[in-house]
């Protein structure tokens, strides 16, 4: 199996390989230059990591791969990046800021492997954000998945609403908003609240304006 690493040459890109390899033993990681991405044709790539701040053409690239039912993240340093938008809308396995922490990437990575997404909480109202805007459609409440209580808490959630604020909003206490966020992840079996919301919002299940 492996990992490899589509990114510039950099002490920050030898020491994403050293973690990476130690968490991972049980995968070949690699790292390409963004300019030479056609050497990875010659390898069997199983999860494929791209830093978007490059000059290639990173679209085609990332097709390709999806092509073949490859594992795929897509790595910036930049909020602001101009293909976020289109890359959310291919829902990738993974969407990662640069600066994290080594904790949170292994974790991440592992959620991936494992059949998760991950989206880093720098880009998750820019992404949401973006999504909202791209699939405005009416409310279409799911039968006999959540129950009343719960569907207003998930409408909420879906508005970025803080668990203080949903439980201030709906007049519940906080414990409350919680149990019923842990019964929504549950029904919907994601890991947290903003895959909770991704599927709703892919489910065209409400409109967020």
């Amino acid at each position: 199996m492996r990992i490899a690493i589509v990114k510039e040459a950099s002490i920050y890109r030898e020491g994403l390989v050293g973690v990476l390899s130690n968490e991972f033993k049980a995968y070949d990681i690699i790292a390409v230059e963004p300019q030479q991405q056609g050497k990875l044709r010659d390898y069997i790539i199983d999860l494929l990591i791209i830093d978007i701040d490059t000059d290639i053409d990173t679209i085609s690239l990332i097709n390709t791969y999806m092509k073949n039912n490859k594992k795929i993240i897509v790595w910036t340093e930049d909020n602001d990046h101009p293909d976020l938008t289109e890359l959310f809308k291919m829902d990738l396995n993974g969407y990662f800021f640069n600066g994290m922490e080594k904790k949170e990437l292994v974790h991440a990575i592992e959620k991936i492997i494992s059949g998760q997404n991950y989206i880093h909480e720098e880009l998750t109202q820019i992404l949401l954000g973006d999504y909202r805007e791209i699939h405005n459609r009416k409310d279409k409440r799911p039968v006999g998945v959540f129950t009343n209580r719960e569907w207003e808490v998930m409408e909420l959630l879906a508005q970025g609403y803080s668990n203080n604020r949903i439980s201030s909003t709906l007049y519940i206490t906080d414990k409350t908003v919680k149990n019923h966020i842990s019964s929504i992840l549950r029904k919907l079996e994601v890991p947290d609240r903003t895959n909770a919301v991704i599927t709703a919002l892919k489910n065209q299940w409400f409109h967020v304006s």
